[in-house]
């Protein structure tokens, strides 16, 4: 029996009680009744989650405050940005960005965009292009607070959803009242942010004339672009040269037009109306001058200068969404046109201009035509480019692949339908996704059987999790386990380890102390793992606060000193001392307290510790210690003992004792059948209890015979604790 009753993986999670008699699925063989404050590991163990680091409180008190992420190429130079009300802040690697050395204002200087300057003790942004214009001016400048860096956002309390290419974020509104804006990486203290244009980064030749070589008793017309050093990017026509009483040009008598120069350009593109049609063809190219000699081309209608659009510039016409897909970028959803999608031309995101007769690269304009209203709610560039919408999942390609103004395809996959908030998460090369009215997860991904796009319902074996409940956010954690994580509309974290080639994908819930709500989580990638951050509301005083928090890496405690079991919390790593202060944002707090890895205190049991004036003070000096809210116990509890094909079930039975197989824990965690006879573990002579420690802990119970054969694994102290299997000694009764 003891064979068929080992459990080597808790890959399942955390499954449903209309699951708990399902022994006849994978789920079942791999499941937990209870995964709480424990996470599923990519290799099916779980280990008690580590603490949540302290960063800062947010500047406002906002349930409207949120976090997006700027991913650096550069290992370890990615961007937390805190968005508020009116307002950006930035995070590197767990601490505010700062700015040190800011010039003192120079009337003199030609100040642009994200340009900082001194003034009166001051710190300013710029936030219009400027020279002489002094802070503080509203107009023109943001004052920062000290030395953080931060800037202005046009955001308000509108939620925005971001998109990243390169060094550009493209933010927009969520509630599709601002218009869409970008924001630039420069470096880590140097952030431009402005407006998203729709024209060509180019203006256009000015002063454009021409004059005859011929004369005669036609009129022609003449127009001038501009190239874009590097890049190419053609400019709009600035102004019409009109040429009247002339002649056909011939290369002895060439008509000759002419303009202002460009500062930027590479080359002109001339066009022509030889006819009064309106209609101009292009008639050559003019490299390295600013006039051209007509000698009697013949103009190519099918290649005419770009025409203006004005887009996203008034009010209802704002987007709420964007995406990047086959290098242009797509904006959508206007309050106008719901299901409207809006794309740039190739390799120009900013220039949304178009030609006619249409060209491939020109700009894309189009709806989601189907069966429903289809408003369009989120845009993933995969293989094709995915649009979720209220009323299905859809896929836009072009003929071969390639989406372009003639050729735009599109499929809807599905009837299922999305939410509006959250936006999903891309896992390898599937989607998950917050089915619409916000209580189901999804995954959508290509399948080969029915040859287009398929999914599932993830929380069909934890539904317990999300029955009554909305999921507000959510993000995902690549490295180190692949875990998907979200927020519940009561405030409690819930994570997901998914790994879809291995058909993974498990629950499990985390909960925090002093009232505390997890509302908003971002995932940003940083030396050695992608780091969770929070934001969480806590009761502290008997008043809300909001604070960014950093879930600790799990893989550097490699001795029981560097253990961070506690949220909230902070740690010392200095000479020895005895009173540790700085912990002013949890006042009043009782917290746990781990110091040398000993454990001062759980933060339950034993000697009370609480935060009074920002400090708390150890009974014995320390060099590194932890502090902060203690984590609401760690709990690891399996299903009732089940075999299929067997009556086990049916049966009483006692588990007499239990082998645990542990990888680098300390053996200070309490077993039992449940709460009422949890035992805490007692080492063996050759063990150490707070050296972290791999292999197999044997540990008696006190248990009666039952029905159940379950068994509850807890984690009361702050430190680690990771099992990979469970060996009960089950004795069979009547």
């Amino acid at each position: 029996m003891g064979e068929a009753t080992f459990q080597r993986t808790f890959a399942g999670g955390e499954l449903a009680p209309a699951l708990h008699s399902r022994a006849d699925t994978v789920k079942y063989v791999s499941g937990l009744r209870t995964c709480k404050n424990a996470i599923v590991l990519r290799s099916g163990g779980v280990a008690n989650r580590a603490g949540f680091r302290f960063v800062a409180e947010c500047k406002t008190n906002s349930i409207s405050v949120k976090l997006i992420r700027y991913v650096s190429e550069v290992a370890g130079e990615s961007i937390l940005i805190e968005v508020g009300n009116g307002y950006l802040r930035f995070f590197k690697n767990g601490g505010a960005v700062e700015v040190s050395g800011v010039p003192a204002y120079n009337p003199a200087t030609d100040y642009v965009i994200g340009d900082l300057a001194e003034s009166g003790g001051v710190n300013y942004y710029c936030k219009k292009d400027c020279t002489g214009i002094a802070p503080p001016n509203a107009t023109y400048w943001y004052p920062m607070p000290g030395d953080l860096l931060e800037l202005p956002s046009p955001f308000g309390t509108s939620l925005c959803e971001y998109v990243q290419s390169g060094r550009v974020i493209s933010l927009t509104s969520g509630a599709g009242v601002v218009p869409p804006h970008e924001l630039i990486y420069v470096d880590v203290t140097k952030w431009i942010i402005r407006q998203v244009m729709t024209e060509p980064s180019l203006p256009g030749p000015t002063g454009v004339t021409a004059t005859a070589g011929v004369a005669g008793t036609m009129t022609r017309k003449y127009q001038v672009t501009a190239g874009a050093e590097d890049s190419y990017e053609e400019s709009l026509p600035a102004g019409t040269a009109t040429l009247p009483n002339c002649g056909d040009p011939t290369t002895v008598a060439p008509h000759i037009v002419q303009w202002n120069p460009v500062t930027g350009a590479a080359e002109y593109y001339v066009y022509c109306d030889p006819y009064g049609n309106g209609t101009f063809g292009f008639v050559g190219t003019a490299t390295g001058m600013t006039s051209f000699r007509d000698v009697g081309f013949v103009p190519d209608f099918s290649i005419t200068p770009p025409m203006e659009r004005e887009l996203f510039n008034a009010s209802g016409q704002y987007p709420r969404c964007a995406a990047v897909y086959q290098q242009r970028r797509f904006f959508a959803n206007t309050v106008s046109d719901p299901d409207a999608i809006f794309g740039s031309r190739v390799g120009f995101t900013s220039n949304f201009n178009v030609s006619s007769p249409l060209q491939d690269d020109d700009a894309i304009t189009f709806k989601v035509v189907g069966n429903q209203h289809n408003p369009v709610r989120h845009l993933v560039g995969l293989k094709s480019l995915i649009v979720l919408t209220d009323a299905g999942e859809w896929t836009i390609r072009g003929a071969g692949g390639v989406l372009t103004p003639n050729s735009i395809l599109g499929d809807q996959e599905t009837y299922v339908g999305v939410a509006p908030e959250p936006a999903p998460v891309v896992v390898g090369n599937s989607i998950i996704y917050i089915q619409t009215r916000g209580a189901i997860v999804r995954d959508l991904r290509f399948d080969q059987e029915v040859e287009g796009l398929a999914g599932r319902d993830l929380t069909i074996f934890a539904s317990h999790l999300f029955d009554g409940y909305t999921i507000l956010d959510m993000d995902f954690q690549q490295t180190p386990h692949s875990i998907v994580w979200l927020t519940r509309s009561d405030g409690t974290l819930l994570g997901l380890t998914y790994l879809r080639e291995q058909e993974i994908w498990g629950w499990h819930r985390h909960t925090t102390q002093a009232s505390g709500r997890f509302e908003h989580v971002c995932v940003v990638p940083e030396q050695t793992e992608d780091v969770l951050y929070v934001i969480t509301r806590r009761t502290i005083g008997g008043a809300y606060h909001r604070f960014i928090e950093r879930l600790e890496a799990r893989d550097i405690f490699n001795f029981a000193a560097d253990s961070f079991f506690v949220d909230a919390g902070l740690s010392y790593d200095g000479a020895p001392a005895l009173t540790f202060s700085g912990l002013d944002h949890i006042e009043g707090e009782r917290v746990a307290i781990l110091a040398d890895g000993q454990v001062v205190s759980n933060g339950y049991d034993g000697a009370a510790y609480t935060v009074v004036g920002g400090a708390v003070t150890l009974p014995a000096a320390a060099s590194v210690v932890h502090i902060g809210l203690p984590i609401l116990w760690p709990d690891i509890e399996t299903l009732s003992l089940d075999v299929q094909g067997s009556n086990i079930r049916d049966k009483l039975k006692r588990i007499g004792s239990l082998g645990v197989l542990v990888d680098t824990s300390t053996l200070d965690f309490w077993v039992g059948r449940d709460e009422s006879t949890l035992l805490q573990y007692k080492e063996l002579p050759y063990e150490v209890i707070t050296t972290p420690w791999t292999g197999r802990a044997e540990q008696a119970l006190i248990t009666g015979y039952d029905q159940e054969g379950r068994v509850l694994i807890r984690q009361r102290n702050p430190t680690p604790l990771t099992v990979l299997g469970i060996l009960p000694n089950v004795e069979p009764g009547g």
